[in-house]
């Protein structure tokens, strides 16, 4: 507020309150310029009335009135009245900032309620979670227990106004995977059909999608090339009318903000591999007295403790199990335990199925250059049913074995001395 006054002498200013008291030139409250002008910080109800300007010299003095009327505002959120929403995705153990920027006038009272009721005033300082002056709710070290709604409401005699934040939390265990095998090969024919190869990787959030083709191409959703097309959306790739030309390795990626997973369709001409009608036999010999019982226990669980015929497996008079016409399905262990009064010996058979024989689907180049004293990774991926087992042969005849995973890279440090480090 403006007080302008002029004399031949300078005149001295002074404000007076509604409440009829000096208003000091000043203090958090008020500051009064060199001109006289009057300003109010942070306006509030209490602040209107009429307030006076009293310029003063020795020769006299002039009163003006200055009479401050404050507008009432409902309260607003963001700029909106009422309520508003919003979603938020979280990292696990991260700090997050729940902004409630709330105007109103009187200005309004901030509180923040949790998904477990918890009401949380303005200003707060608890344990995890804090709420500052300006109305922010800060969480710390967030769990996935803190998933829920959160609401932040600001009122005054007006009115309230509200703010919903839906938050979910996102940890590791939720980057995306795969339904196994995490490496499938189809067969291709000369002449063939279209194919779709799904990308069905689950993951919170949901994941995006991209696919490498074997020629290193990346395919983005919703992507067009020649006669490949990447649909929006689910992340399956569409390849249309397929041949031999299409053969090679092709690379699912799924990725969101906890991680990334990865799918392989290995396309190979040929024919789909069929499983040979042969049939397994497993001796149960027994040696013992009295004579002994034997019991035979399948994969499934079946217990077979006499001769009999159930399907494709034959329980024979000699103690021997015979299962006709194998398939992938009878892989598992199967038990033979003899039993007589002075007691039990048992004999596992472990039966693998070949339903596919290995393929090493990715390998590095016949000739690889590398400088010297600079690391090098070779990688070697195959594929089969049962899973195979990858082996590595060095130069010296050295032969390094891994059975608990798919990829094994090789780490050659050239030097005087060859350090070897197998990376599983």
């Amino acid at each position: 507020m403006k007080c302008d006054a002029t004399s031949v002498l300078p005149p001295t200013i002074i404000w007076i309150s509604p409440r009829n008291e000096i208003i000091p030139s000043s203090s958090v409250k008020y500051q009064i310029l060199n001109d006289g002008t009057l300003i109010i910080k942070k306006l509030t109800l209490a602040d209107q009335g009429k307030y006076a300007c009293v310029a003063w010299n020795p020769a006299g003095d002039n009163i003006k009135n200055v009479n401050l009327l404050v507008e009432v505002k409902g309260p607003q959120i963001k700029g909106h009245s009422g309520r508003t929403e919003n979603k938020i995705l979280a990292v696990y153990y991260q700090t997050l900032l729940l902004d409630c920027k709330a105007e109103g006038m009187p200005e309004p009272q901030i509180t923040w309620t949790t998904p477990y009721g918890m009401s949380l005033p303005t200003p707060y300082l608890g344990g995890r979670f804090q709420v500052h002056r300006n109305g922010t709710l800060e969480l710390r070290g967030i769990r996935k227990t803190d998933e829920g709604r959160f609401l932040c409401i600001a009122k005054n005699y007006l009115g309230e106004a509200s703010l919903a934040v839906d938050l979910e939390v996102a940890s590791l265990d939720e980057k995306p995977s795969f339904p196994v095998p995490n490496t499938e090969v189809l067969s291709l024919e000369a002449d063939g059909d279209d194919i779709s190869l799904e990308c069905r990787a689950t993951g919170k959030p949901k994941p995006e999608f991209l696919w490498i083709l074997p020629n290193g191409t990346a395919m983005s959703p919703g992507m067009k090339l020649q006669w490949f097309f990447h649909y929006l959306g689910n992340g399956t790739l569409h390849i249309m009318q397929t041949g031999v030309i299409d053969k090679g390795v092709y690379q699912c990626l799924a990725k969101n903000v906890a991680g990334q997973a990865e799918k392989r369709y290995a396309l190979e001409p040929g024919q789909k591999p069929h499983i040979r009608s042969t049939t397994l036999n497993m001796p149960c010999n027994a040696d013992g007295c009295p004579q002994a019982t034997i019991i035979w226990t399948l994969p499934n669980g079946l217990v077979l403790d006499k001769s009999q015929v159930i399907g494709r497996v034959t329980y024979l008079s000699n103690g021997t199990l015979q299962v006709k016409e194998t398939s992938e399905f009878d892989r598992g262990s199967y038990t033979c335990k003899a039993t007589n009064t002075f007691g039990s010996s048992t004999l596992s058979y472990p039966v693998s199925v070949m339903v596919f024989p290995p393929q090493i689907t990715h390998a590095p180049p016949s000739i690889t250059r590398v400088n010297r004293g600079s690391p090098v990774i070779l990688n070697c991926i195959a594929a089969g049913i049962p899973k195979p087992d990858i082996s590595w042969t060095l130069p010296g005849r050295t032969t390094l074995y891994n059975y608990s995973a798919q990829v094994i890279s090789v780490l050659i440090q050239f030097s005087s001395i060859t350090v070897l480090i197998l990376q599983s």
